[in-house]
């Protein structure tokens, strides 16, 4: 197998170190195999450390490689949809059990950190979003109010307060989630990694799993030089999924997203962006997501190009949002550019799904994967032992008329340009 080759990335460059975990080349027994060694999986791994089962992870590069370590680093809480309307998928004690999930998302990613000393830039002073015009007025009162009433520590920001908050006068106002923070993404999944490893789990690198196939009472997941004997299979590969089990790809639709950063700015610059190092977003036609690091990089994302692929990292136009926004980026060297795939779901909720008899996947995180996947690890291990998890386990179900997703990304893309150029402030 070829060894993996990492993106040019701000994480990569900066991230803590870790060993490279050996391919897979021999037949190994467990109770739980795992495919993935990106939050979910690492998460599951860690989550089943404290049962007596014993999991294997295996994956197609190194712990990290995916989207957990190309992310823009926030530790977002909530889901995209609105209480009232996630309450529609659910019974009532099924939405308590949810709401619950999602109130103790953020939580878990630095309960993690703290217990497993990971260090990984980790803090939290809240994260913001950002709006404009009165129809994102309209629905940010809406948000917070819904949020409020299920125990989210979330209050609405006025333009004023958004402004100074932040450092720009973009926007009309906005949301102040308490909760929510921001973490180094790549050193994160590095300490989940090597937390696993501390409790004996196996990690094997460079070991794609080519297939899953039944044995005598349980799963063998076959590798180009070995094999894992379990009973119990999870997959957490996200916007990575490949066809290692059928129709599983057809689920979510994976969206490039791109990341820039600076060199670190000067402090007279640096102290009047985001005073507070809060994790920001904006809820928009095409939104952009952005804070600064430890070391006063701005990291600035969005989404990628029209045809959903990562392409040929061409963040000119982010370049230019970030400089609109801030006006003292003008002079500021940009250093990086890379890109990962982020797994939306039409129902923009995340998803367990059942796949078979022991045999289990978590994904469809929408940008929500810092906080949302680790949680899913949880979640997924409590189903591997037997014991019903606080989400609802699903089916899947296929995403109609699937193949054509590229034509529906680039809709939404140009739409959303389309409405952003439309939006009025107040």
């Amino acid at each position: 197998m070829e060894q993996t080759k990492w993106p040019d990335s701000l994480w990569q460059a900066t991230a803590a170190p870790l060993e490279i975990m050996p391919p897979l080349k021999s037949k190994t027994v467990c109770d739980v195999g795992i495919i993935g060694a990106g939050y979910t999986g690492l998460s599951t791994a860690l989550h089943l450390a404290e049962s007596d089962l014993k999991a294997v992870i295996v994956d197609k590069h190194q712990p990290g490689w995916g989207c957990s370590g190309r992310n823009g680093g926030q530790v977002n809480p909530n889901w995209k949809v609105l209480p009232q309307d996630i309450r529609k998928f659910y019974s009532e004690d099924e939405f308590e059990r949810v709401i619950q999930v999602v109130n103790q998302t953020c939580d878990l990613v630095f309960d993690l950190v703290d217990r497993y000393a990971i260090e990984c830039e980790a803090i939290r002073p809240g994260y913001v979003l950002g709006i404009v015009g009165r129809a994102g007025m309209s629905f940010i009162e809406k948000w917070s109010e819904q949020w409020q009433v299920v125990g989210a520590d979330v209050v609405r920001l006025d333009k004023k307060t958004i402004e100074d908050l932040l450092g720009t006068d973009h926007y009309d106002g906005g949301m102040l989630d308490r909760r929510g923070g921001s973490v180094q993404p790549l050193s994160y999944a590095r300490g989940l990694a090597r937390a696993c490893l501390k409790t004996g789990i196996s990690i094997y690198g460079d070991s794609p799993a080519v297939s899953i196939t039944r044995s005598n009472d349980g799963w063998l997941i076959s590798c180009p030089q070995g094999e894992v004997s379990c009973r119990t299979v999870v997959i957490g590969t996200n916007g990575y999924t490949d066809r290692c089990w059928p129709g599983l790809t057809k689920t979510i639709v994976p969206v490039a997203s791109l990341i820039t950063s600076t060199t670190p700015l000067p402090d007279d610059v640096a102290s009047q962006i985001i005073p507070n190092r809060n994790a920001v977003s904006e809820s928009g036609g095409v939104p952009h997501y952005y804070r600064l690091d430890a070391e006063n990089r701005m990291v600035f994302g969005g989404r990628g190009t029209i045809t959903g692929k990562i392409g040929a990292l061409d963040t000119r136009k982010l370049r230019q949002a970030a400089v609109k926004l801030f006006p003292g980026l003008k002079d500021a060297k940009w250093e990086y550019d890379w890109g990962g795939y982020v797994a939306m779901t039409t129902h923009h909720r995340p998803m367990l799904l059942k796949l078979e008899d022991n045999i289990f996947a978590g994904l469809g995180y929408n940008g929500r994967g810092v906080a949302m996947a680790t949680m899913m690890g949880k979640q997924l291990a409590i189903q591997c032992k037997g014991e019903r998890p606080d989400l609802t386990v699903d089916a899947p179900e296929k995403i109609p008329f699937h193949q054509f997703y590229p034509a529906g990304i680039a809709w939404r893309i140009i739409g959303g340009h389309v409405l952003d150029s439309f939006t009025r402030r107040i």
